[in-house]
């Protein structure tokens, strides 16, 4: 796999984790309206920065793309807290939260694998 095939891959698995998160945070019984803005706003905004921060990364000259691949990795990092916490909350079951947290790990690994190859 080359450089543009693993920007690529990120591109596709943090689709994935956008639209899983979604489908997590979307359902009231899930998640009710008391923990809306703790929990499901933030992981619905942190998801779709990640998106936003990986395009915008791509776009840049690769000796300036560091400082955002460190970005984004930081957001998935609060994003993985977030799924945790939402376990020991009870706020979802311990099947999604290992699904949701390999989702935010496969672009976690591609992302930090992308700014590994960028040096």
């Amino acid at each position: 796999m080359n450089n543009t095939d693993n920007e690529l891959m990120v591109l596709i698995k943090t689709k994935d984790l956008i639209d899983y998160s979604l489908t997590m945070t979307d359902n009231t019984k899930r998640y009710p309206k008391k923990v809306r803005f703790t929990f499901v706003n933030r992981i619905q905004d942190l998801v779709l920065n990640i998106y936003k921060n990986i395009s915008k990364t791509n776009e840049l000259p690769i000796n300036k793309r560091k400082s955002m691949q460190i970005d984004i990795l930081s957001d998935i990092n609060v994003l993985l807290f977030l799924i945790e916490l939402s376990l020991k909350r009870n706020y979802i079951s311990e099947r999604q939260c290992e699904i949701w947290t390999k989702k935010a790990l496969d672009v976690k690994y591609l992302t930090a694998a992308w700014m590994k190859k960028t040096k």
